[in-house]
């Protein structure tokens, strides 16, 4: 058999244009690079360290980190790809935003960040140009009838076996299956047909073995062609299966547990059934036997038929995942706020929310060390404290969110704490009347700061480092520290107000020195402790204990906002953030000495430079003697400059980034051929208490960032247990409450 069939009388034409559009030798990309696209449970990803969108749908949140295509308009382009292949979109619109977005690929560029920052996009996008106005139909043909073996795993049909499951995919919002249904249906329309699929696998194998290698006759559909029966046929399966699942998505009295779990459970077989397919693919390289699967699911009316299930099913998934709010945090009326922010979209949670769960399962089965009674303390004045931001610069729903947080945190204090102590809340004097009334309503103290006098001043070209506050609509006021004016208080606790406390640490209170949490996020590796000692773990603002000082707040709110700062290492490493600038100045104020210890719930010292808290100077001159604090410190009665930190009980991270990213921390492609994740998992915490991080069972728990708080998961299956615990004390909150509670999406 000649290498072009006569029965094709086009082939010649797109094998010339094989030749000449469709290698892309630009387009390169490291050794094993794909291999580390998969999603959560697969690998490690580097999206979740970009931080500045949701991996999967690539919504994106205000802080920006500085990847060029970051400032590509993936939210945009996804609403528009959706739009149009629910046939509510222009092409016009559709064809800018697949350039946009794929312009690597078309342009012979590289597609590597692009890729990082939003793999689900890229290889959507990559789709849509398949179908723009700008490729013609003999373009379209020679780019699936691979005959040079130019395949690439760039190839957007190729990408569909190197991303994640299908039934990820199904939860990303990108409309991924519905762009390939339409893939499919152009190409039928180009006139592609299936029974053409015989002579194209004999012409590509042909061609590279000098001579006819196959030809299945009387084959009169791709599964036939592949040795099936008709009867049998994984595709007609596998289509089944989803259409299942489209009927489980229509079933109203549902919920949404039970719809996702059986979702995704059927389509994850279906997609087991047709990759079983791939070994009797003809191709001479795993890549080109995807393309050629890919194009015989589009020429099957089987495969077809998948494809559209597949399309259906997520969309049928946005009535179950979808919030509809169009201005999230907005007030829906009087008494309702929809706290979702930009991730009203919250299909892609649901395998944070596994990952998760798993962690937490592993860190709950370790034998951690009981806690002890606290020593009940009648003598000094102590409290608890927390900043809630009401400028008038913020609108009236996101304070009363915030404030109805705090009313939580607060709670879950009360219920947990051995000794009642009264709660603080710090905020200013703008506060809306009524946010103050629901305060005071539920037995908080409300002090004030002087926002004006606590602006923070950042050296000029460090403007751009204020992306924090900016990120949350603030005026960059440094409220935090006004904690060291309230010398009322002999000893107050300050925690942030996403956090929640899930057993007593009433200890905090015996710290006779101050104290600060900090970042739990590993700066080595767990397997080589030894050299722990001569890294840097910064300290973290959520949780500190504070002894009021007047004098001393002048001083160090002087100190901080002069600048002085801006070339010390710490700045240059981390940033020009307040907790940056915070560490800094203890980190040159005195010694930092290790993790605080508790006997029988009392203050007993603190660890002398444990590996991994302080750097190799500070041990140094705490041997040495060779600290001296700040003159103006000893004027103003601060004779102590010692401070210590604490351990990760007081403040343990469970928002998705931070547990994936110590998850995997120096975890390279060599471990995951031996480690599963459950393993890294187990090693992650027996390396958090062997390090000291970690004394115990978690105390106080922390959402830290602008992403993922458990306010924001609104339907309970996308909730770890940590989140849970959250919803579960906020309604027990307002049950007790007489003020009013607002959170909800109904």
């Amino acid at each position: 058999m000649s290498a072009v069939s006569p029965g094709l009388p086009w082939l010649p034409c797109v094998v010339f244009l094989l030749h000449a559009c469709h290698a892309n030798p630009g387009v390169k990309l490291p050794p094993g690079f794909m291999d580390s696209l998969p999603m959560p449970h697969q690998g490690p990803h580097p999206s979740y360290y970009i931080s500045t969108t949701y991996p999967l749908s690539c919504e994106g949140f205000t802080m920006r980190g500085g990847l060029e295509s970051e400032k590509l308009p993936w939210s945009q382009a996804r609403q528009s790809f959706r739009d149009f292949v629910a046939q509510k979109g222009n092409w016009d619109e559709v064809s800018k935003y697949a350039w946009d977005l794929s312009s690597c690929w078309c342009s012979c560029g590289s597609c590597e960040t692009s890729l990082r920052v939003c793999p689900v996009g890229t290889m959507t996008a990559l789709n849509m140009m398949l179908v723009s106005k700008s490729m013609s139909s003999a373009s379209r043909m020679a780019s699936f009838i691979n005959q040079k073996s130019t395949c690439s795993h760039l190839d957007p049909y190729a990408l569909i076996l190197r991303l994640p499951p299908w039934s990820e995919l199904i939860l990303t919002g990108w409309p991924t299956f519905g762009v390939m249904h339409l893939v499919a249906v152009t190409l039928r329309a180009d006139g592609l047909m299936e029974r053409h699929l015989d002579d194209i696998f004999a012409a590509q194998l042909a061609l590279h073995s000098q001579g006819p290698t196959w030809r299945r006759d009387r084959a009169s559909n791709f599964c036939e062609l592949l040795g099936y029966r008709p009867d049998s046929c994984p595709l007609r399966l596998a289509s089944e299966l989803v259409w299942q699942a489209v009927a489980v998505a229509d079933m109203a009295d549902a919920s949404v547990s039970s719809v996702t779990d059986a979702a995704q459970a059927l389509v994850r077989r279906a997609q087991e059934m047709v990759l079983g397919l791939l070994p009797r693919v003809p191709g001479i390289s795993e890549c080109m036997q995807a393309q050629n699967l890919f194009l015989g699911i589009s020429m099957s009316s089987n495969g077809l038929k998948l494809l559209d299930g597949l399309h259906q099913l997520q969309r049928k998934l946005e009535n179950w995942l979808l919030v509809p709010q169009k201005k999230p945090g907005a007030v829906v009326n009087a008494s309702q706020i929809c706290p979702v922010g930009d991730a009203r979209w919250q299909g892609e949670w649901l395998m944070e929310t596994d990952f998760l769960k798993d962690f937490q399962a592993e860190l709950d089965s370790f034998p951690a060390p009981k806690s002890t009674t606290p020593v009940v303390s009648h003598e000094k004045r102590e409290a608890w404290v927390c900043t809630l931001f009401a400028g008038p610069e913020l609108p009236w729903a996101q304070i009363a969110l915030h404030a109805e947080v705090v009313r939580t945190l607060a709670f879950s204090i009360r219920r947990k704490s051995k000794q009642q102590r009264p709660f603080v809340v710090l905020t200013q004097a703008t506060i809306p009347e009524d946010i103050r009334r629901e305060l005071l309503a539920d037995g908080l103290r409300l002090e004030y700061f002087h926002a004006p006098s606590l602006v923070m001043k950042v050296p000029r070209d460090y403007e751009w480092k204020l992306s924090w506050f900016r990120g949350r609509n603030l005026v960059p006021t440094m409220g935090q520290l006004a904690v060291w004016n309230l010398s009322s208080y002999d000893t107050l606790v300050m925690l942030d107000d996403d956090m929640l406390m899930v057993d007593s640490a009433d200890e905090l209170f015996s710290v006779p020195v101050f104290a600060m949490s900090h970042d739990p996020l590993p700066l080595w590796s767990p397997d080589d402790a030894t050299k722990m000692a001569s890294k840097q773990t910064r300290l973290n603002n959520a949780a500190r204990v504070v002894h009021p000082n007047k004098r001393f707040f002048q001083h160090l709110v002087r100190r901080i906002q002069s600048g002085d700062f801006k070339d010390d290492p710490l700045i240059n490493f981390w940033g020009y953030d307040l907790q940056s600038l915070e560490d800094a100045f203890w980190n040159q104020y005195g010694p930092r000495k290790g993790v605080t210890n508790f006997v029988a719930g009392k203050f007993s010292g603190c660890a002398k430079s444990p590996p991994g808290i302080a750097t190799l100077p500070q041990q140094v001159a705490f041997r040495t003697g060779q600290w001296r604090p700040d003159a103006a410190l000893v004027e103003a009665n601060v004779t102590d400059p010692t401070h210590c930190v604490l351990p990760a009980d007081y403040n343990f991270f469970v928002d998705f980034k931070s547990v994936f990213s110590m998850v995997y921390y120096g975890v390279v492609p060599e471990d995951l051929k031996t480690l599963n994740i459950r393993s890294l998992m187990k090693r992650l915490v027996v390396f958090l208490y062997r390090s000291g991080s970690l004394t115990g069972s978690p105390k106080i728990l922390h959402w830290p960032g602008s992403m993922r708080k458990p306010w924001e998961r609104l339907h309970e299956r996308l909730r770890s247990g940590w989140d849970q615990l959250w919803w579960e004390a906020h309604e027990a909150m307002c049950k007790e409450s007489p003020a009013a509670c607002r959170i909800s999406c109904d």
